[in-house]
């Protein structure tokens, strides 16, 4: 599934279950909002710094933050996307036109003129 940067804005998650700590609520939207500014070309969020995201958890008998495993399942797509993004950019292979033979042998009838 591909992700858009509307996707990312428009993203909800719910508060953690009671009784465990839930992800930051500001570090987890300020880090959404570089990868939405990546979808649109404004940002350079990788896959691998979607991977290494660590936020911290709200402080203990504080109730609040986003659930974890919510935000880790959408940042799992996100991941995905981006991944799927860098791999289309990077250079492609090499394909000969038509009218380029270099690739091929030489015919006989050329080696014996």
């Amino acid at each position: 599934m591909e992700i858009t940067a509307d996707d990312v804005d428009r993203a909800w998650f719910p508060q953690a279950p009671f009784g465990t700590r839930g992800y930051n609520q500001l570090q987890v939207d300020a880090f959404l909002s570089r990868v939405a500014a990546t979808l649109d070309d404004r940002d350079s969020v990788t896959a691998a710094d979607v991977r290494r995201i660590a936020f911290t958890l709200c402080p203990l008998g504080r109730r609040g933050g986003y659930d974890p495993a919510a935000v880790d399942t959408f940042l799992r797509l996100v991941e995905s996307t981006l991944a799927e993004r860098e791999s289309s950019t990077r250079t492609k292979p090499y394909l000969a036109t038509a009218l380029d033979h270099s690739h091929a042998r030489v015919p006989l009838w050329r080696r014996l003129v």
